[in-house]
C-alpha cells in the first residue's frame, strides 16, 4: 500500500505538466542523439497553455546545471508548470550510468518529480539508445512503475507530441 502522502503527490500533478515533461524528455533526448557533445540543460515552460523553452549555457555542465535550478526555484508560482532537463552520471551499483533527468513543477504543489531515463550517448558507439522506461521519483523516491503506470504513460504522450523525436523513440530503444 502507498503511503498516503505519495498517492496525494500522484494525484496532484496534472495531465498536462506530464505532457510537458514528456515533451521536454523527448527534446532532451533528440538533441544529444546524433552529437558526441553533452545535452545543454534546457527547461520547457508552461504558462496559459503556451509553451516556450530556455536554455542554461555555462563553462562547465555543473554550472549550467546549478543555473538551471536556480532559475526554476525563482519562477515558482509565476508558471503553470516548468520541466528542467539534465544530463549526468547516476551512480547505480558502484558504475557510473547516463542518463537524462527531467525535474516536473507544478503551480501550488511543492511535490518534487523527477522521470529518469538511461541512455548510451552518441559518442560511445556513434549510436544513441535509450536503455530501459523512464522511471519516476518521487520527493527522491523512485516508484514502482506499476504504481505509476499512468503517469509514465502520459509522459510517453508527452514524447508523441515532439516532431522530431516522437518517430525515432522507439528506434532509439532497439540495440
Amino acid at each position: 500500500m502507498r503511503p498516503p502522502a505519495l498517492l496525494y503527490a500522484v494525484m496532484a500533478i496534472s495531465e498536462s505538466a506530464l505532457l510537458l515533461a514528456g515533451f521536454a524528455l523527448a527534446h532532451a533526448a533528440w538533441s544529444i542523439s546524433d552529437t558526441p557533445d553533452l545535452l545543454v540543460p534546457l527547461a520547457m515552460l508552461e504558462r496559459g497553455g503556451k509553451r516556450e523553452v530556455m536554455r542554461f549555457e555555462a563553462d562547465t555542465q555543473e554550472e549550467a546545471i546549478a543555473r538551471g535550478k536556480a532559475k526554476m526555484a525563482t519562477l515558482g508560482e509565476e508558471l503553470d508548470a516548468w520541466a528542467f532537463a539534465r544530463e549526468g552520471p547516476l551512480n547505480e551499483k558502484g558504475n557510473k550510468i547516463d542518463v537524462i533527468s527531467v525535474d516536473l513543477g507544478v503551480k501550488g504543489t511543492k511535490t518534487r518529480v523527477t522521470i529518469i531515463q538511461r541512455f548510451e550517448p552518441y559518442a560511445k558507439r556513434r549510436h544513441f539508445r535509450l536503455l530501459g522506461d523512464p522511471e519516476i521519483a518521487i520527493d527522491g523516491v523512485v516508484q514502482d512503475s506499476r504504481r505509476v503506470k499512468d503517469m509514465l504513460e502520459t509522459i510517453r504522450r508527452g514524447v508523441s507530441q515532439h516532431s522530431r523525436a516522437a518517430p525515432l523513440w522507439d528506434g532509439w530503444r532497439q540495440p
